[in-house]
């Protein structure tokens, strides 16, 4: 599925056409408000499954413990001799890689100013709805913010590193990582958005940012990789055959 020693270009441009989606669907449509309207209940002017504590037990902060504990199994990999001198490298990258995921969007969200739908009068709050890159100044009320994009839709989408290592193991099964991950992610982001906690494109930015930081991680690696080949074939250049 995906190449051991490099990244197509293909996967920049593909994910170039989802940031671009994700734009467009944001700014220029309704489906964001079409899609938490069918959840949403006019006659309470609230979300039903907000409260709904099987809902966020079992797939907000279970599966917050799931990725904490993906995460644990790869630092107890580390602990193994048999392992750890042959994958460390690679169990460092996605270590370091997932949780770098994780902490951008994290980041961006706090920076945010878009408010969850909960919080927007669309929904029973008080917040106006705006949309991206949308003067703020114009907005009379943007509410708490804090919104875009989905922290906990990261819980799954930081794992997209996963389909980029050259573990034997990984290579092996790639279809089925990646239909894991897309379905950890599919979890995530529609508890969030049936809650009323997000909206589509917020979960999908999500996505977005997991995977390109993934990429770039890739990119820097792998170049990296070459510059140390270049080195060593300088200082110790193969010999010529008599």
């Amino acid at each position: 599925m995906f190449s051991e020693n490099s990244r197509p270009m293909h996967h920049w441009a593909a994910w170039t056409l989802l940031g671009v989606f994700i734009v467009f669907l944001n700014r220029y449509t309704g489906w964001d408000q079409a899609i938490s309207n069918v959840f949403f209940d006019p006659q309470a002017a609230s979300f039903p499954l907000k409260q709904n504590q099987w809902l966020s037990l079992l797939l907000h902060d279970g599966l917050r413990w799931l990725a904490a504990g993906i995460w644990l199994v790869f630092v107890l990999l580390l602990c193994l001799k048999s392992v750890r001198q042959v994958y460390w490298k690679e169990i460092l990258f996605i270590l370091l890689v997932s949780l770098l995921a994780a902490l951008v969007v994290s980041v961006l969200k706090a920076l945010s100013s878009h408010s969850c739908p909960w919080d927007l009068n669309l929904y029973g709050g008080a917040a106006d709805y705006f949309r991206l890159f949308q003067n703020t100044h114009a907005v009379a009320n943007p509410g708490p913010g804090k919104c875009f994009p989905s922290g906990h839709a990261s819980t799954a989408f930081m794992w997209i590193v996963l389909l980029y290592s050259p573990m034997p193991w990984l290579k092996r099964h790639q279809t089925t990582v990646a239909i894991v991950v897309l379905f950890m992610g599919g979890l995530a982001s529609g508890v969030q958005i049936a809650k009323g906690a997000h909206f589509t494109s917020h979960v999908l930015a999500t996505a977005w940012l997991c995977w390109g930081v993934s990429l770039l991680a890739v990119d820097v690696r792998n170049t990296l990789s070459r510059h140390r080949c270049a080195a060593r074939t300088r200082h110790f250049p193969p010999r010529k055959s008599t």
